[in-house]
Protein backbone atom coordinates (compact mmCIF):
# COMPACT_ATOMS: atom_id res chain seq x y z
CA UNK A 1 0.00 0.00 0.00
CA UNK A 2 3.17 2.56 0.66
CA UNK A 3 4.91 1.69 -3.03
CA UNK A 4 0.55 2.39 -4.23
CA UNK A 5 0.66 5.79 -2.59
CA UNK A 6 4.19 6.88 -3.13
CA UNK A 7 3.32 5.88 -6.77
CA UNK A 8 0.24 7.71 -7.21
CA UNK A 9 2.06 11.03 -5.74
CA UNK A 10 5.07 10.69 -7.66
CA UNK A 11 2.66 10.71 -10.66
CA UNK A 12 0.51 13.69 -9.45
CA UNK A 13 3.94 15.91 -9.26
CA UNK A 14 5.62 14.57 -12.18
CA UNK A 15 2.61 15.45 -13.86
CA UNK A 16 2.30 18.82 -12.77
CA UNK A 17 5.66 19.68 -13.11
CA UNK A 18 5.30 18.46 -17.06
CA UNK A 19 2.53 20.96 -17.48
CA UNK A 20 4.63 23.98 -15.77
CA UNK A 21 7.57 23.11 -18.17
CA UNK A 22 5.46 23.05 -21.45
CA UNK A 23 2.14 25.75 -20.60
CA UNK A 24 4.32 28.93 -19.46
CA UNK A 25 1.67 31.40 -18.17
CA UNK A 26 -1.28 29.11 -17.78
CA UNK A 27 -3.59 28.34 -15.27
CA UNK A 28 -5.51 24.58 -18.06
CA UNK A 29 -20.11 8.89 -15.66
CA UNK A 30 -23.54 7.31 -13.07
CA UNK A 31 -24.81 6.85 -9.25
CA UNK A 32 -25.14 9.84 -6.62
CA UNK A 33 -21.92 12.11 -6.92
CA UNK A 34 -20.14 15.21 -6.34
CA UNK A 35 -17.29 16.85 -8.67
CA UNK A 36 -15.08 19.79 -7.43
CA UNK A 37 -12.56 21.48 -9.54
CA UNK A 38 -10.17 24.28 -8.29
CA UNK A 39 -8.60 26.65 -10.05
CA UNK A 40 -5.28 28.80 -9.98
CA UNK A 41 -5.31 32.39 -9.99
CA UNK A 42 -6.48 34.04 -13.47
CA UNK A 43 -3.14 34.64 -15.42
CA UNK A 44 -2.08 37.98 -15.31
CA UNK A 45 -1.99 38.65 -18.76
CA UNK A 46 -6.26 39.05 -18.93
CA UNK A 47 -5.75 41.88 -16.41
CA UNK A 48 -5.85 45.22 -18.53
CA UNK A 49 -2.62 46.81 -16.86
CA UNK A 50 -0.62 44.20 -17.97
CA UNK A 51 -2.09 43.38 -21.63
CA UNK A 52 -0.25 46.28 -23.37
CA UNK A 53 2.78 44.40 -24.69
CA UNK A 54 0.45 41.25 -25.06
CA UNK A 55 -1.92 42.74 -27.32
CA UNK A 56 0.31 44.17 -29.75
CA UNK A 57 -0.87 43.27 -33.82
CA UNK A 58 1.03 39.74 -34.50
CA UNK A 59 2.71 41.97 -37.70
CA UNK A 60 4.07 44.77 -36.92
CA UNK A 61 5.01 47.62 -39.44
CA UNK A 62 8.05 47.40 -41.06
CA UNK A 63 10.02 51.06 -39.51
CA UNK A 64 13.25 50.06 -38.53
CA UNK A 65 13.91 49.00 -34.81
CA UNK A 66 10.79 47.73 -32.61
CA UNK A 67 8.94 50.54 -30.47
CA UNK A 68 9.03 48.16 -27.25
CA UNK A 69 13.21 48.90 -28.14
CA UNK A 70 13.02 52.33 -26.83
CA UNK A 71 15.55 53.52 -29.30
CA UNK A 72 14.88 56.56 -31.95
CA UNK A 73 15.85 55.83 -35.67
CA UNK A 74 18.67 58.02 -37.11
CA UNK A 75 17.74 61.85 -37.80
CA UNK A 76 17.12 62.36 -41.70
CA UNK A 77 19.12 64.91 -43.66
CA UNK A 78 17.87 68.57 -43.18
CA UNK A 79 16.69 68.58 -46.62
CA UNK A 80 14.25 65.79 -46.01
CA UNK A 81 12.96 66.21 -42.70
CA UNK A 82 9.41 67.14 -43.71
CA UNK A 83 8.99 64.79 -45.91
CA UNK A 84 10.00 62.21 -43.49
CA UNK A 85 8.30 63.52 -40.56
CA UNK A 86 4.92 63.32 -42.39
CA UNK A 87 5.32 59.55 -43.50
CA UNK A 88 6.70 58.57 -39.91
CA UNK A 89 3.61 60.78 -38.46
CA UNK A 90 1.00 58.82 -40.95
CA UNK A 91 3.07 54.85 -39.68
CA UNK A 92 3.10 55.74 -36.24
CA UNK A 93 -1.16 56.98 -36.55
CA UNK A 94 -1.90 53.94 -38.37
CA UNK A 95 -0.43 51.69 -36.10
CA UNK A 96 -1.72 53.78 -32.98
CA UNK A 97 -5.21 52.70 -34.99
CA UNK A 98 -4.49 48.77 -35.41
CA UNK A 99 -3.29 48.91 -31.69
CA UNK A 100 -6.28 50.31 -30.56
CA UNK A 101 -8.88 47.73 -32.53
CA UNK A 102 -6.41 44.77 -31.49
CA UNK A 103 -7.39 45.46 -28.07
CA UNK A 104 -11.15 46.27 -28.56
CA UNK A 105 -10.88 42.74 -30.05
CA UNK A 106 -8.79 40.78 -27.94
CA UNK A 107 -10.69 42.23 -24.60
CA UNK A 108 -11.19 39.98 -21.40
CA UNK A 109 -14.73 38.51 -22.56
CA UNK A 110 -12.45 37.39 -26.03
CA UNK A 111 -9.76 35.95 -24.09
CA UNK A 112 -11.88 34.47 -21.87
CA UNK A 113 -13.81 32.51 -24.44
CA UNK A 114 -10.11 31.48 -25.99
CA UNK A 115 -9.24 29.87 -23.14
CA UNK A 116 -12.49 28.12 -23.12
CA UNK A 117 -11.42 26.68 -26.79
CA UNK A 118 -7.75 25.70 -25.39
CA UNK A 119 -9.39 24.28 -22.57
CA UNK A 120 -11.64 21.97 -24.29
CA UNK A 121 -10.07 21.29 -27.65
CA UNK A 122 -9.36 17.81 -26.58
CA UNK A 123 -12.28 16.05 -27.66
CA UNK A 124 -13.54 12.26 -26.02
CA UNK A 125 -12.72 10.77 -29.30
CA UNK A 126 -9.09 12.52 -30.12
CA UNK A 127 -9.77 12.53 -33.73
CA UNK A 128 -12.03 15.39 -33.43
CA UNK A 129 -9.80 17.34 -31.75
CA UNK A 130 -10.14 21.18 -32.81
CA UNK A 131 -6.68 23.23 -32.51
CA UNK A 132 -8.20 25.84 -34.34
CA UNK A 133 -7.64 28.71 -31.65
CA UNK A 134 -4.10 28.53 -33.18
CA UNK A 135 -5.06 30.65 -35.96
CA UNK A 136 -6.67 32.94 -33.68
CA UNK A 137 -5.08 36.65 -33.97
CA UNK A 138 -5.71 37.15 -29.85
CA UNK A 139 -3.88 33.96 -29.31
CA UNK A 140 0.15 34.30 -27.80
CA UNK A 141 0.31 31.69 -25.67
CA UNK A 142 1.73 28.28 -25.95
CA UNK A 143 0.46 25.22 -24.13
CA UNK A 144 1.75 21.53 -24.06
CA UNK A 145 1.93 19.90 -27.33
CA UNK A 146 1.16 23.46 -29.21
CA UNK A 147 4.08 23.43 -31.23
CA UNK A 148 3.08 19.70 -32.52
CA UNK A 149 -0.23 20.59 -34.25
CA UNK A 150 -1.14 22.25 -37.50
CA UNK A 151 2.23 21.52 -38.90
CA UNK A 152 2.78 21.90 -42.49
CA UNK A 153 3.84 18.84 -44.69
CA UNK A 154 5.00 20.80 -47.59
CA UNK A 155 2.33 22.39 -49.39
CA UNK A 156 -0.22 19.45 -49.82
CA UNK A 157 -0.85 18.28 -46.02
CA UNK A 158 -1.04 19.27 -42.38
CA UNK A 159 0.38 16.99 -39.00
CA UNK A 160 -1.04 16.96 -36.00
CA UNK A 161 0.86 15.00 -33.52
CA UNK A 162 -0.49 14.25 -29.91
CA UNK A 163 -1.65 12.18 -26.81
CA UNK A 164 -2.57 11.21 -23.44
CA UNK A 165 -1.39 10.45 -20.12
CA UNK A 166 -3.92 8.94 -17.05
CA UNK A 167 -3.47 7.88 -14.09
CA UNK A 168 -5.86 6.72 -11.30
CA UNK A 169 -5.37 5.01 -8.30
CA UNK A 170 -8.06 2.44 -7.05
CA UNK A 171 -9.50 1.75 -3.28
CA UNK A 172 -12.28 -0.91 -4.04
CA UNK A 173 -14.25 -2.00 -0.60
CA UNK A 174 -16.27 -5.28 -1.70
CA UNK A 175 -16.71 -4.65 -5.51
CA UNK A 176 -13.50 -6.07 -6.36
CA UNK A 177 -14.72 -7.85 -9.76
CA UNK A 178 -18.35 -7.63 -11.25
CA UNK A 179 -21.25 -6.91 -8.63
CA UNK A 180 -20.79 -6.93 -4.78
CA UNK A 181 -17.86 -9.87 -4.45
CA UNK A 182 -16.84 -9.57 -0.89
CA UNK A 183 -13.26 -8.70 -1.96
CA UNK A 184 -10.78 -5.68 -1.13
CA UNK A 185 -8.14 -4.19 -3.52
CA UNK A 186 -6.05 -1.35 -3.80
CA UNK A 187 -4.27 -0.66 -7.58
CA UNK A 188 -2.96 1.60 -10.06
CA UNK A 189 -3.75 1.99 -13.52
CA UNK A 190 -1.83 3.97 -16.25
CA UNK A 191 -2.50 4.39 -19.65
CA UNK A 192 -0.50 6.18 -22.71
CA UNK A 193 -2.17 7.10 -25.78
CA UNK A 194 -0.36 8.57 -28.84
CA UNK A 195 -2.16 9.73 -31.91
CA UNK A 196 -0.61 11.31 -35.31
CA UNK A 197 -3.42 12.97 -37.62
CA UNK A 198 -2.39 13.58 -41.49
CA UNK A 199 -4.67 15.54 -43.71
CA UNK A 200 -3.94 15.70 -47.11
CA UNK A 201 -5.55 18.16 -48.77
CA UNK A 202 -9.18 18.62 -48.06
CA UNK A 203 -10.34 15.17 -49.20
CA UNK A 204 -8.40 12.86 -47.87
CA UNK A 205 -7.11 11.87 -44.09
CA UNK A 206 -5.11 9.10 -42.47
CA UNK A 207 -5.32 8.95 -38.54
CA UNK A 208 -3.49 6.39 -36.26
CA UNK A 209 -3.77 6.11 -32.54
CA UNK A 210 -1.81 3.68 -29.51
CA UNK A 211 -2.79 3.05 -26.50
CA UNK A 212 -0.69 1.21 -23.86
CA UNK A 213 -2.86 0.65 -20.73
CA UNK A 214 -1.94 -1.49 -17.68
CA UNK A 215 -2.32 -1.94 -13.78
CA UNK A 216 0.15 -2.59 -11.47
CA UNK A 217 -0.02 -3.69 -7.48
CA UNK A 218 -3.27 -5.33 -7.08
CA UNK A 219 -4.00 -8.26 -5.11
CA UNK A 220 -6.08 -10.01 -7.78
CA UNK A 221 -5.85 -10.15 -11.32
CA UNK A 222 -7.03 -7.42 -13.51
CA UNK A 223 -10.05 -6.72 -15.09
CA UNK A 224 -10.36 -7.20 -18.73
CA UNK A 225 -10.94 -3.55 -19.20
CA UNK A 226 -7.66 -2.74 -17.58
CA UNK A 227 -4.67 -3.79 -19.35
CA UNK A 228 -3.67 -3.71 -22.72
CA UNK A 229 0.15 -3.29 -24.02
CA UNK A 230 0.71 -1.47 -26.91
CA UNK A 231 -2.18 -1.87 -29.32
CA UNK A 232 -3.87 0.47 -31.64
CA UNK A 233 -6.92 2.00 -30.68
CA UNK A 234 -7.94 3.52 -34.39
CA UNK A 235 -5.78 3.27 -37.45
CA UNK A 236 -8.21 4.20 -40.65
CA UNK A 237 -8.54 6.29 -43.65
CA UNK A 238 -11.30 9.17 -44.43
CA UNK A 239 -11.97 10.35 -47.80
CA UNK A 240 -14.55 12.99 -48.75
CA UNK A 241 -16.95 11.25 -51.79
CA UNK A 242 -18.88 14.36 -52.26
CA UNK A 243 -18.87 18.48 -51.62
CA UNK A 244 -22.41 19.34 -52.13
CA UNK A 245 -23.75 23.06 -51.49
CA UNK A 246 -25.66 21.54 -48.35
CA UNK A 247 -22.97 19.36 -47.02
CA UNK A 248 -20.32 16.92 -47.54
CA UNK A 249 -20.23 12.96 -47.90
CA UNK A 250 -17.13 10.78 -46.02
CA UNK A 251 -15.99 6.72 -46.33
CA UNK A 252 -14.22 5.63 -43.50
CA UNK A 253 -12.61 2.49 -43.16
CA UNK A 254 -10.27 0.78 -40.82
CA UNK A 255 -10.36 0.36 -36.76
CA UNK A 256 -12.59 3.13 -35.62
CA UNK A 257 -14.09 4.84 -32.00
CA UNK A 258 -17.54 4.58 -31.93
CA UNK A 259 -19.90 7.36 -30.00
CA UNK A 260 -23.28 8.82 -30.40
CA UNK A 261 -25.21 11.27 -28.56
CA UNK A 262 -25.71 10.56 -24.47
CA UNK A 263 -23.53 7.22 -24.80
CA UNK A 264 -26.44 4.77 -23.33
CA UNK A 265 -25.75 2.49 -26.12
CA UNK A 266 -22.97 3.56 -27.99
CA UNK A 267 -19.50 5.00 -26.20
CA UNK A 268 -15.69 4.13 -26.32
CA UNK A 269 -15.88 3.97 -22.89
CA UNK A 270 -13.25 6.25 -21.65
CA UNK A 271 -14.17 5.14 -18.16
CA UNK A 272 -12.06 2.13 -18.86
CA UNK A 273 -8.72 2.14 -19.01
CA UNK A 274 -8.05 0.01 -22.47
CA UNK A 275 -11.25 1.99 -23.96
CA UNK A 276 -13.68 0.21 -26.74
CA UNK A 277 -13.20 -0.01 -30.35
CA UNK A 278 -14.33 -1.33 -33.52
CA UNK A 279 -13.12 -2.51 -37.00
CA UNK A 280 -15.25 -1.76 -40.59
CA UNK A 281 -16.63 1.01 -42.52
CA UNK A 282 -18.41 3.93 -41.90
CA UNK A 283 -20.26 6.29 -44.60
CA UNK A 284 -21.14 9.77 -42.76
CA UNK A 285 -23.04 12.94 -44.16
CA UNK A 286 -22.03 16.38 -42.46
CA UNK A 287 -24.66 18.57 -43.64
CA UNK A 288 -26.61 22.13 -42.75
CA UNK A 289 -29.78 20.10 -41.38
CA UNK A 290 -28.40 16.76 -40.44
CA UNK A 291 -25.66 14.81 -39.59
CA UNK A 292 -26.39 11.16 -40.69
CA UNK A 293 -23.77 7.95 -40.26
CA UNK A 294 -24.09 4.69 -41.49
CA UNK A 295 -21.75 2.03 -40.41
CA UNK A 296 -20.93 -1.66 -40.19
CA UNK A 297 -18.36 -2.79 -37.94
CA UNK A 298 -16.95 -5.83 -35.69
CA UNK A 299 -16.24 -5.31 -32.27
CA UNK A 300 -12.37 -5.51 -30.98
CA UNK A 301 -11.69 -8.02 -28.48
CA UNK A 302 -8.60 -7.07 -26.11
CA UNK A 303 -6.00 -9.22 -25.68
CA UNK A 304 -3.64 -8.33 -23.19
CA UNK A 305 -0.36 -9.59 -24.62
CA UNK A 306 -1.11 -9.75 -28.27
CA UNK A 307 -2.73 -7.34 -30.69
CA UNK A 308 -5.90 -7.45 -30.56
CA UNK A 309 -8.51 -8.72 -33.26
CA UNK A 310 -12.14 -8.03 -34.50
CA UNK A 311 -14.37 -10.87 -33.00
CA UNK A 312 -15.72 -12.68 -36.11
CA UNK A 313 -18.67 -14.02 -34.24
CA UNK A 314 -20.31 -10.27 -33.74
CA UNK A 315 -21.57 -7.40 -36.12
CA UNK A 316 -23.04 -4.05 -35.26
CA UNK A 317 -24.23 -1.95 -37.85
CA UNK A 318 -26.72 0.84 -37.75
CA UNK A 319 -27.91 4.65 -38.69
CA UNK A 320 -27.53 7.44 -36.21
CA UNK A 321 -29.27 10.86 -37.23
CA UNK A 322 -28.74 14.39 -35.51
CA UNK A 323 -30.94 17.33 -36.56
CA UNK A 324 -29.07 20.59 -35.86
CA UNK A 325 -32.75 22.74 -37.05
CA UNK A 326 -32.63 23.81 -33.51
CA UNK A 327 -30.80 25.51 -31.62
CA UNK A 328 -32.06 25.26 -28.15
CA UNK A 329 -32.71 21.51 -28.80
CA UNK A 330 -31.36 18.02 -29.66
CA UNK A 331 -33.28 15.00 -31.74
CA UNK A 332 -31.45 11.78 -32.31
CA UNK A 333 -32.95 8.75 -34.38
CA UNK A 334 -31.41 5.63 -34.42
CA UNK A 335 -31.72 1.99 -35.75
CA UNK A 336 -28.99 -0.62 -34.73
CA UNK A 337 -28.31 -4.49 -35.00
CA UNK A 338 -26.19 -6.06 -32.71
CA UNK A 339 -25.58 -9.81 -34.05
CA UNK A 340 -23.63 -12.86 -32.42
CA UNK A 341 -23.41 -16.06 -34.54
CA UNK A 342 -23.30 -19.62 -32.93
CA UNK A 343 -19.33 -20.14 -32.11
CA UNK A 344 -18.95 -23.80 -32.04
CA UNK A 345 -15.64 -23.37 -30.44
CA UNK A 346 -17.04 -21.35 -27.74
CA UNK A 347 -20.14 -23.51 -26.66
CA UNK A 348 -20.82 -21.01 -23.89
CA UNK A 349 -21.24 -18.39 -26.46
CA UNK A 350 -25.05 -17.41 -26.37
CA UNK A 351 -26.26 -16.53 -30.30
CA UNK A 352 -28.56 -13.86 -30.90
CA UNK A 353 -30.10 -11.35 -33.25
CA UNK A 354 -31.17 -8.05 -31.99
CA UNK A 355 -32.58 -4.47 -33.69
CA UNK A 356 -33.22 -1.70 -31.89
CA UNK A 357 -35.32 1.48 -32.86
CA UNK A 358 -34.68 4.51 -30.60
CA UNK A 359 -34.59 8.14 -30.48
CA UNK A 360 -33.30 10.85 -28.24
CA UNK A 361 -34.68 14.31 -27.51
CA UNK A 362 -32.94 17.13 -25.15
CA UNK A 363 -34.11 20.59 -24.71
CA UNK A 364 -33.49 23.33 -22.76
CA UNK A 365 -36.35 26.54 -22.06
CA UNK A 366 -35.36 29.51 -20.10
CA UNK A 367 -33.12 27.31 -17.94
CA UNK A 368 -35.68 24.49 -17.64
CA UNK A 369 -33.90 21.51 -18.64
CA UNK A 370 -35.69 18.33 -20.18
CA UNK A 371 -34.61 14.93 -21.86
CA UNK A 372 -36.05 11.96 -22.73
CA UNK A 373 -34.34 8.85 -24.39
CA UNK A 374 -36.00 5.25 -25.17
CA UNK A 375 -35.87 2.47 -27.85
CA UNK A 376 -37.39 -1.04 -28.44
CA UNK A 377 -35.73 -4.36 -29.50
CA UNK A 378 -36.94 -7.10 -31.11
CA UNK A 379 -35.15 -10.23 -32.52
CA UNK A 380 -34.14 -13.87 -31.04
CA UNK A 381 -32.43 -14.75 -28.06
CA UNK A 382 -30.85 -18.04 -28.23
CA UNK A 383 -33.41 -19.57 -30.27
CA UNK A 384 -36.30 -17.59 -28.48
CA UNK A 385 -37.82 -14.84 -29.64
CA UNK A 386 -36.31 -11.18 -27.82
CA UNK A 387 -38.67 -8.78 -26.86
CA UNK A 388 -37.21 -5.24 -24.90
CA UNK A 389 -37.48 -1.93 -24.07
CA UNK A 390 -35.56 0.84 -22.22
CA UNK A 391 -36.58 4.23 -22.09
CA UNK A 392 -34.66 7.40 -19.89
CA UNK A 393 -37.32 10.77 -18.40
CA UNK A 394 -35.27 13.56 -16.99
CA UNK A 395 -36.39 17.12 -15.71
CA UNK A 396 -34.12 19.91 -13.99
CA UNK A 397 -33.23 22.98 -13.51
CA UNK A 398 -30.17 25.77 -14.22
CA UNK A 399 -29.95 28.39 -11.31
CA UNK A 400 -27.86 30.20 -13.61
CA UNK A 401 -27.94 33.77 -11.16
CA UNK A 402 -26.90 31.58 -7.90
CA UNK A 403 -23.87 31.87 -6.97
CA UNK A 404 -22.19 28.39 -7.32
CA UNK A 405 -24.24 28.06 -10.76
CA UNK A 406 -26.25 25.19 -9.34
CA UNK A 407 -28.44 22.84 -11.93
CA UNK A 408 -30.32 19.92 -10.78
CA UNK A 409 -31.90 16.89 -12.27
CA UNK A 410 -34.25 14.09 -10.96
CA UNK A 411 -34.00 11.02 -13.75
CA UNK A 412 -35.97 7.78 -13.95
CA UNK A 413 -34.05 5.23 -15.59
CA UNK A 414 -36.30 1.80 -16.93
CA UNK A 415 -34.71 -1.35 -18.23
CA UNK A 416 -36.74 -4.60 -18.98
CA UNK A 417 -35.99 -7.93 -17.56
CA UNK A 418 -37.48 -11.36 -18.54
CA UNK A 419 -38.47 -14.50 -17.13
CA UNK A 420 -35.69 -16.52 -19.20
CA UNK A 421 -32.50 -15.45 -18.03
CA UNK A 422 -30.56 -13.10 -20.37
CA UNK A 423 -33.30 -11.95 -22.72
CA UNK A 424 -33.91 -8.85 -21.43
CA UNK A 425 -32.97 -5.20 -22.94
CA UNK A 426 -29.31 -5.43 -24.34
CA UNK A 427 -27.38 -2.18 -23.93
CA UNK A 428 -25.15 -2.73 -26.58
CA UNK A 429 -21.92 -1.04 -26.05
CA UNK A 430 -22.81 2.00 -23.80
CA UNK A 431 -20.95 3.96 -21.45
CA UNK A 432 -22.96 2.69 -18.07
CA UNK A 433 -20.65 4.29 -15.46
CA UNK A 434 -22.27 7.62 -16.61
CA UNK A 435 -26.07 7.24 -15.37
CA UNK A 436 -26.39 3.81 -13.46
CA UNK A 437 -23.66 4.70 -10.61
CA UNK A 438 -19.90 5.10 -10.69
CA UNK A 439 -19.44 1.91 -8.87
CA UNK A 440 -20.23 0.23 -12.16
CA UNK A 441 -22.26 -2.59 -10.00
CA UNK A 442 -25.31 -2.47 -12.73
CA UNK A 443 -26.11 -2.99 -16.22
CA UNK A 444 -29.04 -1.83 -18.22
CA UNK A 445 -30.59 -4.82 -18.14
CA UNK A 446 -34.03 -5.14 -15.72
CA UNK A 447 -33.57 -2.62 -13.55
CA UNK A 448 -35.27 0.64 -12.52
CA UNK A 449 -33.16 3.96 -11.09
CA UNK A 450 -34.68 6.48 -9.65
CA UNK A 451 -32.12 9.30 -9.26
CA UNK A 452 -30.82 12.68 -8.46
CA UNK A 453 -27.88 14.70 -9.69
CA UNK A 454 -26.77 18.26 -8.31
CA UNK A 455 -23.71 19.80 -9.60
CA UNK A 456 -22.08 22.77 -8.79
CA UNK A 457 -18.98 25.44 -9.83
CA UNK A 458 -17.84 27.37 -7.36
CA UNK A 459 -15.28 28.49 -10.21
CA UNK A 460 -14.94 28.24 -13.88
CA UNK A 461 -12.45 25.81 -13.30
CA UNK A 462 -13.79 23.30 -10.16
CA UNK A 463 -17.04 21.22 -10.48
CA UNK A 464 -18.36 19.86 -7.25
CA UNK A 465 -21.09 16.47 -8.60
CA UNK A 466 -23.35 14.93 -5.91
CA UNK A 467 -25.39 11.58 -7.72
CA UNK A 468 -27.90 9.44 -5.73
CA UNK A 469 -29.35 6.33 -7.02
CA UNK A 470 -32.10 4.05 -5.58
CA UNK A 471 -32.04 0.41 -7.54
CA UNK A 472 -35.01 -1.81 -7.52
CA UNK A 473 -35.32 -4.73 -10.19
CA UNK A 474 -37.75 -4.06 -12.83
CA UNK A 475 -38.94 -7.89 -12.74
CA UNK A 476 -38.93 -10.12 -9.87
CA UNK A 477 -38.77 -12.78 -12.37
CA UNK A 478 -34.97 -11.78 -13.55
CA UNK A 479 -31.89 -10.86 -11.57
CA UNK A 480 -29.51 -7.99 -11.62
CA UNK A 481 -26.91 -7.83 -14.30
CA UNK A 482 -23.69 -6.46 -13.95
CA UNK A 483 -22.37 -4.11 -16.75
CA UNK A 484 -21.22 -6.96 -19.39
CA UNK A 485 -24.67 -8.76 -18.67
CA UNK A 486 -23.59 -11.77 -17.18
CA UNK A 487 -26.08 -12.32 -14.11
CA UNK A 488 -25.66 -11.54 -10.34
CA UNK A 489 -27.18 -14.20 -9.08
CA UNK A 490 -27.74 -17.54 -9.95
CA UNK A 491 -31.12 -17.48 -9.79
CA UNK A 492 -34.23 -15.03 -9.03
CA UNK A 493 -36.19 -14.56 -5.90
CA UNK A 494 -36.29 -12.46 -3.07
CA UNK A 495 -37.16 -9.30 -3.23
CA UNK A 496 -36.55 -5.96 -5.81
CA UNK A 497 -35.45 -3.53 -3.65
CA UNK A 498 -31.11 -3.83 -4.69
CA UNK A 499 -30.08 -0.57 -2.92
CA UNK A 500 -28.80 2.78 -3.22
CA UNK A 501 -25.90 4.59 -4.52
CA UNK A 502 -24.34 7.64 -3.18
CA UNK A 503 -21.53 8.95 -5.67
CA UNK A 504 -19.49 12.43 -5.15
CA UNK A 505 -17.10 13.88 -7.30
CA UNK A 506 -14.72 16.81 -7.61
CA UNK A 507 -13.20 18.07 -10.31
CA UNK A 508 -10.19 20.70 -11.14
CA UNK A 509 -8.83 21.84 -14.28
CA UNK A 510 -5.82 22.73 -13.26
CA UNK A 511 -4.95 24.01 -16.09
CA UNK A 512 -5.86 23.82 -20.15
CA UNK A 513 -3.99 20.86 -20.66
CA UNK A 514 -4.35 19.14 -16.36
CA UNK A 515 -7.18 17.63 -15.03
CA UNK A 516 -7.70 16.28 -11.42
CA UNK A 517 -10.36 14.13 -10.36
CA UNK A 518 -11.37 13.02 -6.54
CA UNK A 519 -14.53 10.47 -6.30
CA UNK A 520 -15.82 8.76 -3.32
CA UNK A 521 -18.89 6.08 -3.84
CA UNK A 522 -20.94 4.06 -1.43
CA UNK A 523 -23.41 1.47 -2.10
CA UNK A 524 -25.75 0.83 0.79
CA UNK A 525 -26.96 -2.95 -0.10
CA UNK A 526 -31.09 -3.21 -0.52
CA UNK A 527 -33.27 -6.32 1.17
CA UNK A 528 -32.69 -8.52 -2.54
CA UNK A 529 -29.05 -9.17 -0.75
CA UNK A 530 -30.54 -10.50 2.35
CA UNK A 531 -33.37 -12.07 1.01
CA UNK A 532 -31.89 -14.08 -2.18
CA UNK A 533 -29.30 -17.12 -1.51
CA UNK A 534 -27.49 -17.50 -4.40
CA UNK A 535 -25.99 -13.97 -4.22
CA UNK A 536 -22.09 -14.41 -3.41
CA UNK A 537 -22.32 -10.93 -1.10
CA UNK A 538 -24.74 -9.32 1.05
CA UNK A 539 -22.70 -6.22 2.30
CA UNK A 540 -22.24 -2.73 1.60
CA UNK A 541 -20.02 -1.30 -0.39
CA UNK A 542 -17.10 1.51 -0.99
CA UNK A 543 -14.96 3.01 -3.58
CA UNK A 544 -12.56 5.94 -3.51
CA UNK A 545 -10.21 7.00 -6.72
CA UNK A 546 -8.03 9.57 -7.82
CA UNK A 547 -7.25 10.71 -11.47
CA UNK A 548 -4.65 12.77 -12.92
CA UNK A 549 -4.85 12.98 -17.00
CA UNK A 550 -2.25 15.06 -19.26
CA UNK A 551 -3.15 15.79 -22.77
CA UNK A 552 -0.75 17.28 -25.12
Amino acid sequence: MNRLVIASLAGVVLGTCASALGEPGTGPATSSSVVLRILPPEPARLEPALTTAFLEPANEPDSGLPPSRGVDPPRPAAESVEPASEEASGEQEGQEVKEEETKEKCDRAKMAKLEKQVIGSHKPLFYNNDFSYLFDSCYHDCHLGDNLKRRCLGDWGVLDIGGQYRLRQHSERNIRGLGLTGRDDDFLLHRWRLYANTEIGSNLRFYAEMIDAQSNYEEFPPRLIEENRFDMLNLFADARLYDGCRGDLWARVGRQELLYGSQRLISPLDWANTRRTFEGGKLFWKGEDWDVDAFWVRPMQVRREEFDAPDQSQEFMGVYATTKTWKDRTLDVYWLRYLESDDTLTPRVVPFQIDTLGARWQREIDNWLCEVEGGVQWGEYNHQDHEAGFFTVGGGRRLADVQWKPVAWIYYDWASGDETLGNGFNHLFPLGHRYLGWMDIYGRRNIEDINFLLTLEPTERIKLSLWHHIFFLQDGDDVPYSVVMTPEAAAPGGSQYLGQELDLALEWTMSPRTNLLLGYSHFFAGEFYDTNPTVPFSGDADFFYTQYTVNF
